[in-house]
């Protein structure tokens, strides 16, 4: 790679900057025109402060402007542009027949080149009462193109999924920081920050041939006008009489059964749940000093997408552990109950004898719309204590700085979907939810 950029200012107020890369890589085709990538940036930053005309008095005490618009690639994990070639050992009815043979893992990737990203910024930084309230803003509009993923192919080269430049994205957002020096005085201060940022997107192109199996799944899944690692769901039609999950199929009728998981087309009757990424996140912190005693108070938040529930329903149970979730106990037990609640009951063996496909009803109820719920929380992240012993006292033990700290992490959350049950959703893996570990942590630091 090449790299240069220049920065000029003047009147200390106005700033302009640019930057040129020339990146190049042997991991994409073989083409000069592809393997290198040129790319810049231009930034331009205006401090209002320094104006003449800018008022003089406290209420406003700053005041400036930025924006940047530039070409960014990105250089993914991707085959190298030679195709690959492994051993491999065909399988024989007859092993006195076997032999060793050779097979493409993955074909030379010829016209594979970099993903791109052009990208607008615009922000603003204030200050209010002699920057005891500073306030940053920041927005942006990005446009991802030649997005790498694996479409399927006729299989003329050796492999039916292959790695291509197959998707374009746009994304925007904005950030926030508020940050205020509420009480400060001598001995004693409280400061408090608050950050937020929102960011959304949606794929505008996207070739893929996907089955009901990739689009349900809890990880997520793309699909064009749609946000990335989107989440869509099988319509869920209540309980049947006998306690059974009824759906809408893509036909618009009402089955049990009848969902099959590889169906590939006619795919328009799934709804969409949401996305697995969080479109609001941020955190609120309180600062409290008292000479050399420190408290600090911090809540993250998050909201703007959804979980699948862990995949707990089947049409037949061999222990008792997998048959315990605390769902069943608001089961289906007996005729009207259908009316109350949407939980299944535990088929009987007399509808798993007379309904050989059983099995497909509680795999579709694990993927449909009622399994799903809200990702958002507010959590207690960290509360920490922290001592500064005083100088003066550390001289006379010739120990230059002595300060100790408690602190306390992912105490607990205080909002979450009580149809997680209490889970926690800040660490799903798309199937299960991870629990999250409480920590407190002693610290004493010493300089000699």
């Amino acid at each position: 790679a090449f790299f240069s950029n220049a920065a000029y200012t003047f009147l200390d107020r106005y700033t302009l900057e640019g930057i040129f890369r020339y990146d190049g890589t042997n991991q994409f085709g073989a083409s000069r025109y592809i393997r290198w990538m040129p790319t810049w940036n231009l930034a331009f930053s205006w401090n209002v402060t320094k104006e003449d005309f800018f008022p003089k008095n406290k209420l406003l005490s700053q005041l400036s402007f930025k924006t940047s618009f530039g070409v960014i690639p990105e250089s993914p994990s991707a085959p190298t542009s030679l195709v690959k070639i492994m051993g491999d050992i065909p399988w024989r009815s007859n092993e006195r027949t076997r032999e060793t043979a050779l097979k493409v893992s993955d074909p030379a990737s010829y016209d594979l080149t970099y993903e791109k990203k052009q990208e607008l910024n615009m922000g603003v930084q204030m200050g209010f009462f002699n920057n005891r309230i500073s306030l940053a803003l920041d927005g942006y509009t990005r446009q991802n193109y030649d997005l790498i993923g694996r479409v399927p192919t006729q299989g003329l080269s050796g492999t039916i999924l292959r790695v291509g430049n197959v998707a374009q994205m746009h994304s925007y957002g904005i950030d926030l920081s508020l940050q205020t020096q509420n009480i400060k005085l001598k001995d004693f201060s409280w400061t408090t920050t608050f950050i937020y940022a929102k960011n959304e997107n949606k794929i505008t192109k996207l070739y893929v041939d996907a089955s009901i199996s990739d689009m349900v799944r809890g990880s997520g899944f793309s699909k064009e006008g749609y946000p990335v690692s989107s989440i869509f769901s099988i319509p869920f039609r209540g309980l049947n009489s006998e306690g059974l999950p009824t759906f809408a199929d893509s036909n618009g009728n009402t089955t049990i059964d009848g969902i099959r998981f590889d169906q590939r087309d006619n795919l328009d009757f799934l709804s969409y749940s949401g996305t697995t990424k969080p479109t609001d996140v941020g955190s609120l912190g309180n600062l409290f000093t008292y000479k050399g005693l420190s408290l600090n108070v911090l809540l993250t938040y998050s909201f703007g997408n959804v979980l699948r529930l862990p995949t707990a329903f089947k049409a037949n149970y061999d222990n008792d552990a997998l048959a315990l979730p605390k769902e069943f106990a608001n089961r289906w037990m007996q005729p009207g109950d259908e009316h109350r609640t949407q939980v299944p009951a535990i088929a009987s063996s007399f509808q798993r004898d007379n309904m050989p496909n059983l099995e497909y009803a509680y795999t579709a109820y694990n993927y449909s719309d009622v399994r799903i719920a809200k990702g958002d929380f507010i959590r207690l992240k960290e509360i920490s204590l922290g001592y500064e012993f005083d100088k003066d006292l550390l001289k006379e033990m010739r120990i230059k700085r002595l300060s100790m700290k408690l602190q306390a992490t992912n105490l607990f959350l205080l909002y979450a979907d009580k149809k997680l049950n209490g889970a926690d959703p800040e660490f799903s893996t798309g199937s299960s939810f991870i629990p999250n570990p409480k920590q407190l942590t002693f610290s004493l630091r010493v300089g000699l």
